[in-house]
């Protein structure tokens, strides 16, 4: 006789347990959103993770997403700071959302005979886990 309450107890917990992880049917909205294609981007003017050579205290360059841009575009954020030092040098803020292809950065106020080191961050403004982060030193070759 124990045997068979044994089993009735089995019986009853196998079927509470396949009924509590029986998977919800929701009504067509469980479809995920797309996944944003990750960003990758190349950098034109300077060289990318390198020393450049500015012949003044101001100096443009092009940073091309070459992936596809997402839909809400992105965020570009330039950090230029002093090598060594880590003395930070202003720049003027990039307008978001960024919807074209191809940005182009002037970089200002680079101290004669002083390298910096230059930070480009692109970001997606939809998910900004999705970010691009390049690197370059400059030095101001210009006395003056």
């Amino acid at each position: 006789m124990p045997i068979r309450s044994y089993l009735l107890a089995c019986c009853a917990l196998l079927l509470i347990t396949v009924t509590a992880c029986k998977k919800k049917k929701g009504s067509g909205g469980d479809t995920p959103p797309p996944q944003e294609v990750q960003l990758t981007s190349s950098l034109d003017g300077v060289q990318e993770g390198n020393y450049t050579a500015a012949l003044g205290p101001t100096h443009s360059f092009t940073a091309n997403i070459t992936s596809e841009l997402p839909a809400s575009g992105v965020s570009v954020t330039v950090s230029v700071v002093t090598d060594p030092g880590g003395q930070n040098i202003p720049q003027d803020p990039i307008p978001s959302p960024v919807n074209s292809k191809n940005i182009t950065i002037n970089l200002k106020d680079l101290p004669p005979i002083r390298t910096v080191k230059v930070i480009v961050t692109i970001s997606s403004l939809s998910n900004p886990n999705n970010q691009i982060i390049k690197e370059f030193w400059i030095t101001n070759k210009a006395d003056q």
